[in-house]
């Protein structure tokens, strides 16, 4: 019997033809008996997304995604708000049989793929934030971050966006999970997963070496409330995106992975090691984890 395989990527930016051909590509070799997990940002085209979404369905047993915040703009869409946008990025998942709920995998042994929504936590709810202050430049984020331009929400919420996804994951944390767990959201979970280095060491780094001083990543990263929820969860494995910088940490009894497919130039400049083109292996029902 052929073995279940579990495949993880992020960040694959189907707007570049060059990452559709490589998504097609892959999808076409054979992953009848396989799971995708897409963790966020393909495209802000809702038909993009379709197209990409029919394709994946037709080659995989199952595909499962959770939205990025480039899905969330509302540039080019006609929603009013990012939340409409979402509930229709629902809507295109349900139709189109993608997945953003949890689903047990596999035939000899088993394991629990969970999507979980998630947004940042800006520097002013220090108790989740995962900001880290630039003390030697500037801060420009505001204006140099699309969210701030392209993303919109109502008027009426009042409460931190990331608290808002989070609390739409309470379902699924509620639910008893007798196997190992998969988890997987778009943005980081932890502060130290945004360094190569100890946050000390790399902040003296680039004091001396930052490309864009001026902005700073760390104000629109991911949230500790992520993390909360993994640890709730008890999960084995978590899958994040966004940072286009990709990581395979064991932390804390946790082992957090970032294989994210980014753009095209930043995998000629090295930037993004050029495997990453293509989902990673994280997990066969013959052999168990093997990230």
């Amino acid at each position: 019997m052929i073995p279940t395989r579990v495949w993880a990527i992020s960040d694959i930016h189907i707007d570049y033809q060059e990452n559709f051909d490589r998504m097609l590509e892959f999808a076409r070799r054979g992953h009848r008996a396989d799971a995708l997990i897409v963790a966020g940002d393909a495209t802000d085209r809702l038909d993009r997304l379709g197209e990409l979404f029919r394709e994946l369905v037709s080659h995989f047993r199952q595909v499962l995604f959770v939205p990025g915040n480039h899905e969330l703009w509302v540039r080019r869409s006609g929603h009013e708000d990012s939340l409409q946008k979402l509930q229709a990025i629902r809507a295109l998942c349900a139709n189109t049989g993608v997945l953003m709920e949890p689903v047990l995998v596999g035939q000899y042994q088993k394991v629990w793929l969970v999507p979980m929504l998630s947004w940042y936590d800006d520097k002013d709810q220090p108790a989740h934030s995962l900001f880290v202050e630039k003390d030697y430049a500037e801060d420009r984020t505001d204006e140099m971050w699309g969210d701030f331009v392209h993303a919109r929400w109502p008027q009426h919420m009042t409460q931190p966006l990331a608290q808002f996804f989070a609390a739409a994951n309470e379902p699924h944390l509620a639910q008893p999970f007798q196997h190992p767990v998969i988890s997987f959201s778009h943005f980081l979970p932890r502060q130290d997963l945004i360094f190569h280095k100890p946050v000390v060491e790399a902040l003296a780094l680039a004091s001396k070496y930052d490309p864009l001083p001026e902005f700073n990543f760390s104000r629109v990263a991911g949230s500790r409330r992520i993390d909360e929820q993994i640890r709730r969860l008890g999960s084995t494995l978590h899958i994040y995106g966004h940072q286009h910088r990709n990581r395979r940490r064991h932390l804390d009894g946790v082992t957090y992975l970032s294989h994210c497919m980014g753009y095209p130039k930043e995998r000629q400049r090295g930037h993004v090691a050029h495997e990453a083109v293509e989902p990673l292996c994280v997990w066969r029902d013959d052999t168990g984890f093997v990230v």
